[in-house]
C-alpha cells in the first residue's frame, strides 16, 4: 500500500490537499485556531496514513490554495496530536484502573467460588456435585478474562497508537501552496 505515496528525497510524503487554513478543523468546534479540532477526515486520514507508514519517516505536506504562515498549521496539528495523545494516555490509565479493580475482585470472587466448590463436592457427592464444583471453578476462572484481557491485550493496539501519533508528532510538516504534484489525498471545500 506504501506505493500510493508520493516520495521526496527517499521519504514517503502524507500530502493533505486544503482549500484554505479554515478547512484544517472541525467546523463545529467555535474554539480559537490552536485549540480547535482537526476536521474528522482529515485527522483520521493522516493517522491512518501514518500507520501505514510506521517506521518509514514520512513526512507531511499540506497543499493550500490561499496564503498560509506554516508555523500556524504545524501549532494545530501538533496541538490536537499531542491532545490526542495525552486523552489516549488518560482513557489506557482509566482501563487500567478498572482492570486492577476487576482482577482484585475476581481474585476474591475466586476464592469463594473455590471454597464453594470444596464444600459442594462434600456436600453433594456423586456425577450432579462434581458437575455443579466444576461450574464453580470454571465460574471463577471466567471472572478473570477480562481483567487479564484489558492488563494483557488491551495494551497491544494502544502501544501501537500511542506510536503512531508520536510518529505524528516527529514527521517533519511542510506547508506548500498549489494543487500539489498529483491529485490529492484529501480534499476539503
Amino acid at each position: 500500500m506504501t506505493e500510493r505515496y508520493r516520495l521526496e528525497d527517499g521519504r514517503p510524503c502524507i500530502d493533505l490537499r486544503l482549500a484554505t487554513f479554515e478547512t484544517l478543523f472541525d467546523k463545529r468546534d467555535p474554539s480559537p485556531f490552536r485549540d480547535r479540532d482537526l476536521d474528522v477526515g482529515l485527522y483520521a486520514y493522516l493517522r491512518e496514513s501514518m500507520d501505514e507508514l510506521l517506521g518509514r519517516s514520512a513526512k507531511l505536506v499540506f497543499w493550500l490554495d490561499d496564503e498560509c504562515e506554516p508555523s500556524a498549521v504545524r501549532d494545530a496539528v501538533h496541538s490536537y496530536v499531542a491532545w490526542e495523545l495525552e486523552r489516549l494516555h488518560r482513557e489506557r490509565m482509566r482501563s487500567l484502573r478498572f482492570a486492577w479493580t476487576g482482577f482484585a475482585v475476581a481474585l476474591v470472587a475466586i476464592a469463594a467460588l473455590m471454597s464453594l466448590a470444596a464444600l459442594v463436592h462434600e456436600v453433594w457427592p456423586g456425577l450432579l456435585g462434581d458437575a455443579l464444583r466444576e461450574s464453580l471453578v470454571i465460574s471463577g476462572w471466567v471472572l478473570l478474562w477480562r481483567p487479564v484481557e484489558a492488563l494483557v491485550f488491551d495494551a497491544l493496539p494502544y502501544h501501537r497508537e500511542r506510536h503512531v501519533l508520536r510518529e505524528v508528532l516527529a514527521a517533519p510538516l511542510e506547508v506548500r501552496r498549489g494543487k500539489g504534484v498529483r491529485p490529492p489525498a484529501v480534499v476539503r471545500h
